[in-house]
């Protein structure tokens, strides 16, 4: 039963009801001291006797409560109403949300993204520090008049990263419409859900439509969608949208996590720049400048002196929930099947040629989720929320012997704290789904592509620094670098320490420590799928350019100090051979280069001997900057090939590393374009 108008709970006095749903209602409501309203959330009669709800609904107010953010809706206070029913305090905004402006025709591509972009300021933050939201959709981005404020609302079903639940069955709750494809399986799932789901929310706000969502065909068409279907252009669903958004929400909703953005800050950075490439003759605009008519302010509706009359129950959206204040509620109502019915049949859906870029994941990941989402017991009105349940225990760790350089470590549980101490352990780790709690850098400093895919805050060192480490307090230290045994005893003393497999030699590649990374953590199959997507990749790559089929190339690095040529092999020969490339055989490394990677040029006058059909120029000198050539060595000006200028700092650092999953995703991603432009 809904309060009424007047009634005063915890202080506050009931002004109206917001929503209504099946964990309970939402007021607009008085506070007990100050000149404002705030939404109470209040939990019902039912779900507040519930101690796992109670526990859930706690953990809700706790999680929110800890985000400060301009664009989060705050959490003032929480507590339990007299009668034993769990209420939360926040803020109330009074204004619109994106999924009403956009079904009201109110959303052009210029405000999609500016809203994109304020929600996903709110998301870093929030994956900063470890916390998901798991409910990304555009009911939840709320707007103040004018747009004035764009806040990311309804925490509701929030949880840590390393949080193992509250429920015996380590159930996973999501929006279908907008869940990622690994919360229908039994893997891990962490910041990269949201970012997947933040590309269905912009691809609704373009389009008025969820990417997958058939309506006719039910719930199950909807998973299928999620797990094996292509995205659909949204340049061929909307006249005037540039396709440049096709590769946008293309990556965004990747199948895998580890092809999408891994910041929800790269792909809003990615959506502006896409807006950019919108022609005026294309949206019909030419010599106009985009807007959009934001919803005026509404005046406060007069307080009713007598409690509101329906004819019949609360207003329900979605036929399932309802919250403050886009009428849209997060929280969870479990489902089952009526007794002896059985999950629907789905069969897959074949390609679709009008589908937008996609890097697609292993067969049997997908089967074995589809066989996950075959086999979930719910029953769903459309676009409502559910219980997707998981299995309570993951693949068991295998217990291991690993022999190394410097002797035979046994490992009988899966580790937990992970310090990853090898040039380029950190990118083999993190990329295998473990956040280490501390690694090393140059410089000690992680450019933005390997923070991107941080979730804490790891203790980052220039150099292996013991006395940091044990203050990390790892369960395992994994340093594959070079390390003479003083200091792997001390590393020893600290946790289990293993370092690069004995007799590796010259064999010893950075593929081969991604997978040696992969067996200590249990995940070596993970390491074998992650391996073979990016060849997969970078076959598509070589396919998209076959400009680069067979052209010779060679680099040369430019600093203040000196000029150096890039030898081979390297990490930045390699990935330019993946590409199709011919790499210089003029820079063979030889025994007097030892196993360093570049050769300081002596003589300036070198530099006209370099005959390639191309040349990689990687500045950090004071005169580098905007890929410009200023400030070269004359010596480079008689140069007749093609020249490719590399100034940005993250990809020098991706070009500089040891070699690894993520470097190599990373220049995929922001180098590609850039030969192409310049290498014909």
């Amino acid at each position: 039963m809904e309060l009424a108008v007047g009634t005063v709970v915890a202080g506050y006095t009931i002004e109206g009801v917001l929503g209504a749903g099946g964990m309970g209602t939402v007021y607009r409501a008085k506070h007990p001291s100050l000149p404002r309203s705030d939404a109470l959330k209040i939990l019902s009669a039912e779900l507040s006797r519930d101690k796992e709800f109670r526990e859930r609904f706690a953990r809700e107010a706790d999680i929110a409560g800890s985000l400060d953010h301009p664009n989060i809706v705050t959490i003032h206070d929480r507590g339990e109403t007299e009668d034993g029913r769990l209420w939360i305090a926040m803020q109330y905004v009074q204004g619109s949300d994106a999924d009403k402006e956009a079904l009201a025709g109110r959303m052009p591509a210029r405000r999609a993204v500016h809203i994109i972009t304020e929600v996903a300021k709110a998301l870093d933050y929030a994956h900063r520090r470890r916390v998901l939201h798991r409910d990304i959709k555009p009911a939840n981005f709320l707007l103040a008049p004018n747009d004035e404020r764009i806040l990311l609302g309804d925490f509701g079903i929030a949880r840590l990263f390393d949080d193992t639940g509250l429920t015996q069955t380590n159930a996973v709750m999501a929006s279908v419409a907008y869940a990622a494809p690994e919360a229908f399986g039994d893997g891990p799932v962490d910041h990269r859900a949201d970012i997947y789901s933040l590309g269905c929310a912009l691809f609704r706000m373009l389009t008025k439509k969820a990417p997958f969502s058939q309506p006719d065909k039910g719930i199950a068409a909807t998973i299928t969608g999620h797990l094996s279907h292509p995205v659909p252009r949204v340049s061929t669903l909307v006249t005037g949208i540039p396709p440049a958004f096709d590769e946008v929400i293309g990556k965004a909703m990747a199948k895998e996590p580890d092809a999408r953005y891994q910041s929800a800050g790269e792909m809003a950075a990615a959506a502006a720049r896409a807006l950019e490439q919108r022609g005026p003759e294309e949206a019909g605009l030419a010599g106009q400048t985009l807007e959009w008519t934001a919803t005026p302010p509404q005046p406060q509706p007069p307080l009713p002196t007598t409690p509101p009359q329906f004819n019949g129950p609360a207003p329900v959206i979605d036929d399932s929930v309802i919250t403050y204040p886009s009428g849209h509620f997060s929280g969870p109502r479990p489902f089952t099947l009526p007794g002896g019915a059985t999950p629907p049949q789905f069969p897959p859906a074949p390609p679709d040629s009008s589908t937008g870029p996609q890097v697609r994941g292993p067969r049997r990941r997908r089967r074995a989720m589809m066989v996950a989402a075959i086999a979930m017991t719910v029953v769903l009105a459309a676009g409502a929320g559910l219980w997707l349940w998981r299995s309570a225990n993951g693949e068991a760790y295998q217990a291991q012997s690993l022999t190394h350089m410097h002797g035979t470590t046994e490992l009988t549980s899966a580790p937990h704290a992970v310090a990853a101490l090898g040039p380029d352990d950190g990118d083999a780790v993190r990329s295998r789904g473990v956040q280490p709690v501390a690694l090393t850098a140059p410089r000690g400093e992680l450019p933005g592509w390997a923070r991107s895919a941080l979730t804490g805050t790891p203790t980052v060192m220039s150099s292996i620094d013991t006395t940091a480490v044990a203050a990390a307090e790892p369960d395992l230290i994994i340093a594959t670098g070079d390390i003479d045994p003083v200091t792997y005893e001390r590393l020893r003393a600290i946790a289990p320490t293993i370092t690069r497999p004995q007799n590796s030699g010259s064999g010893w590649t950075w593929q081969s420590q991604q997978t040696w990374d992969g067996r200590i953590l249990g995940r070596e199959t993970k390491a074998s799928e992650l391996l073979g997507t990016l060849q997969s990749v970078q076959a598509d790559l070589r396919n998209q350019h076959p400009q680069f089929a067979g052209k010779s190339i060679g680099a040369v690095s430019i600093s203040d100090d000196e000029v150096s040529e890039i030898l081979t092999p390297s990490f930045t020969a390699e990935y330019l051979e993946s590409l199709g490339f011919r790499y210089s055989q003029r820079l063979q490394r030889n025994p007097v280069d030892g196993q360093s990677t570049t050769r300081p040029i002596a003589d300036p006058n070198e530099l006209y001997r370099i005959e390639s059909d191309a040349l990689v120029v990687v500045r950090t000198d004071q005169g580098a900057g905007w890929g410009g050539y200023d400030g070269l060595p004359k010596q480079l000006t008689a140069y007749t090939g093609a020249m490719v200028i590399v100034d940005q700092p993250d990809v020098i650092a991706a070009l500089g590393q040891p070699g690894g999953y993520l470097a190599a995703r990373y220049l995929d991603d922001n180098f590609v374009a850039a030969l192409a432009r310049d290498i014909k």
